[in-house]
């Protein structure tokens, strides 16, 4: 019996502790008051369907006054939807860590700089930085323009020729299958154009994926996402001891076994460098001579130098497929529906195409620079359809927030939700029209100034995506090249399209579209 009543003290104590020392975000959660949820799990449960998961927390920002704090299992989170906030957020040298729930994403395929913190993300943002400049990128015209070829190919055969009304999904479904027998694909759906793009272009190794194991390369992409996003909205899972006993961490470990295997063959040309004798690097070096300073050179250069090491590499590249696949093939396929559904917008573009371009060919850097309507269009679709629809930050120190209604301090430790989706499509940001698809409304001369940071689809601030320019010019230029040459339509309304929330947004069901020659 005296057994138990000190054990129970003990465990008393134990618990007023843990309250006293988290007695700081108690007083903000007082201030900014949001949703409670639940002991320990806080708002998982509701939190936890990706399906709804947006729908649910553009609720949450009507009922309870934005920003405002709730719970994700013990961790304090402050949900921010309104760019003033994200602002202050996006500026602040103590936001620049992402949220800890990214470390489900880096202990999978690695700590990258889209999941890494610092020092180690400035220290790699330094070193790789010059590999995505602007001069750099520029270089990658002319696969741009033969990958473009590759594509409108298949949307002549398939769409065209065959008659047939495409569903881009299952387009790259189908051109796995057809891998075997074609040494190129006679075009591709834009989530297949835009991985080929990214080996080539990032890599520098030409992949052909029809004979690549490309079909587990794309499930394998698409199955890490959706481990971790259900792994983030599952507060039951954070703890180690019990993830690593689920049926959701044998899938995680399957498909990064297919992931790594791939990244170890982009990678081939480091490994032989790193184990080369001091001659033998001397002699890659000279037989390199001036080729382009893609990623896989600039690694190449800070390992010969001892900057980053062989694990460091990998894990940039990981996490650089992973994301700048995710965000511009989701980006590229939204523009492209948009206009579907919106004939009178498509017709404009195409006016703008047959005006500054040839009828045909390649497209130059100085012809896509003058198409700005196609950037409108663009622009209009991420605004709706925001490729990454919520990033999470980190405060590594207190930070004070200002609100309309007073200045709050945000304790060190709270985890930070920017809702980049609903914000993008907020009426008091964007006016009545806001969720409608409307480019010259939003993006024309003459519309409505707006705040700096109430258009984010890259972030922005201190820590801005770092391949935005990459996904700008690829997405434009694969764009010109469709939209020059033909016409896309649906049956498909906005209104009836059901997003779900994952790491890139994704839809519920992908409708069918029709493909016509001009």
């Amino acid at each position: 019996m005296l057994a138990c009543i000190i054990l129970s003290g003990w465990l008393l104590l134990a618990w007023i502790y843990f309250l006293w020392s988290r007695r700081r975000y108690y007083k903000v959660a007082w201030q900014l008051r949001g949703p409670i949820g639940w002991p320990l799990i806080g708002m998982g449960l509701q939190m936890m369907n990706p399906e709804t998961f947006l729908q649910y927390m553009n609720g949450l920002s009507r009922q309870f006054k934005a920003p405002f704090i709730s719970w994700m299992g013990t961790s304090c989170f402050l949900y921010i939807n309104d760019p003033h906030s994200v602002e202050q957020i996006f500026n602040s040298t103590h936001c620049t860590n992402k949220g800890d729930f990214y470390r489900f994403m880096s202990s999978a395929i690695g700590d990258g700089l889209f999941t890494s913190s610092s020092p180690r993300w400035h220290k790699h943002r330094r070193l790789i930085n010059p590999a995505f400049g602007r001069q750099i990128l520029s270089n990658f015209l002319p696969i741009f323009n033969a990958e473009a070829e590759v594509l409108l190919q298949k949307l002549e055969l398939e769409g065209v020729q065959h008659g047939k009304r495409l569903e881009i999904y299952q387009i790259l479904k189908k051109i796995v299958l057809e891998a075997a027998c074609r040494r190129y694909l006679p075009g591709s759906s834009i989530a297949y154009i835009s991985l080929e793009l990214l080996a080539e272009t990032t890599m520098g190794k030409k992949m052909n994926f029809q004979h690549d194991g490309s079909i587990a390369i794309f499930k394998a992409y698409n199955g890490l996402t959706e481990v971790c996003v259900k792994r983030m909205l599952s507060p039951w899972l954070y703890p180690d001891l019990v993830y690593r006993r689920s049926g959701l961490f044998r899938l995680q470990q399957k498909v990064v076994g297919i992931l790594f295997g791939f990244i170890e063959q982009l990678l081939e040309p480091i490994v032989s460098v790193v184990a080369a004798n001091p001659e033998q690097q001397r002699s890659e070096l000279e037989m390199r001579g001036k080729s382009k300073a893609i990623f896989i050179e600039q690694v190449r250069e800070h390992v010969e130098r001892g900057q980053l090491s062989w694990q460091d590499v990998r894990d940039e590249a990981n996490v650089t497929i992973a994301a700048t696949f995710e965000t511009t093939s989701t980006a590229l396929y939204f523009t492209i529906l948009c206009l579907a559904m919106h004939p009178c917008y498509q017709e404009k573009l195409h006016q703008e195409l047959v005006t500054e371009l040839p009828p045909s060919g390649d497209i130059s850097l100085e012809q896509l620079q003058r198409l700005e309507y196609t950037e409108m269009v663009i622009n209009e679709a991420m605004r709706l359809f925001a490729p990454v629809p919520m990033v999470l930050r980190s405060a590594d120190q207190d930070i004070q927030l200002k609100r309309d209604d007073g200045e709050f301090l945000i304790p060190r430790g709270t985890q930070i939700g920017i809702d980049i989706y609903n914000m993008q499509r907020d009426e008091r940001v964007w006016g009545p029209l806001s969720r409608t698809y409307n480019p010259e409304a939003h993006f024309g001369l003459d519309s409505p100034q707006r705040h700096a940071f109430a258009f984010v689809p890259f972030t922005k601030g201190l820590r801005m995506c770092i391949g935005y320019r990459y996904a700008q010019m690829l997405m434009k230029l694969l764009l010109a090249r469709i939209f020059r040459s033909y016409r896309i339509s649906t049956e498909a309304r906005l209104e009836e399209l059901l997003v779900k929330g994952n790491i890139s947004l994704k839809l519920r069901d992908y409708p069918l579209c029709r493909v016509e020659p001009r």
